[in-house]
């Protein structure tokens, strides 16, 4: 266990600092303790910042600032710089070729074809159909929902009621089967 002093303070300072402890930590040590190690970390003094809070942490922070941009400076001179400009010599010393175009028959183009070529065909026309087929089917379907009317029945069971002619339901049918 901590051992414990006591400090002499104006009553007036101690309701104010009880009163500010409550908000900030469960101890009056802690409290105090927090307090001094801001003062240290930030190195601004309580009397700086008791005439001109804002000019004392501005200069505080420009003084952080200044180191960081010194950093990144020293950064961008030692490897930034050199970096891009050896990229650039490698790209310079790339000559550009033209492209050359030859001209084939379609039959040339699909006897080049490899296997898994063409089997990723036959798959990627399959996998068309098949959207087609179920774009259709979901039209066909949106429309049979269309169709259908809800009847609140007084006795029994409410129920829906499809609004569809013989002929119409017969064609749905043969294209379903």
């Amino acid at each position: 266990m901590d051992d414990f002093n006591t400090i002499r303070l104006k009553k007036k300072v101690i309701e104010k600092f009880k009163e500010y402890s409550k908000n900030t930590s469960p101890s009056y040590s802690e409290t105090l303790d927090y307090m001094i190690a801001f003062f240290e970390d930030t190195g601004l003094s309580p009397y700086d910042t008791m005439h001109n809070p804002i000019l004392s942490y501005t200069r505080a922070l420009s003084k952080r600032t200044k180191a960081v941009t010194d950093i990144l400076r020293n950064i961008e001179k030692t490897q930034l710089i050199p970096t891009r400009e050896m990229l650039e010599s490698l790209f310079k010393e790339v000559e550009k070729e033209e492209p050359i175009y030859i001209e084939r028959t379609w039959e040339e183009i699909e006897a080049s074809k490899t296997e898994t070529e063409k089997l990723l065909d036959s798959y990627s026309k399959e996998l068309e159909k098949n959207r087609n087929e179920l774009y259709e089917v979901k039209n066909e379907f949106s429309y049979l929902l269309n169709e259908l009317s809800y009847i609140k029945s007084t006795f029994g069971k409410s129920y829906y009621k499809l609004d569809m002619s013989k002929e119409k339901i017969e064609k749905l049918k043969s294209n379903f089967l």
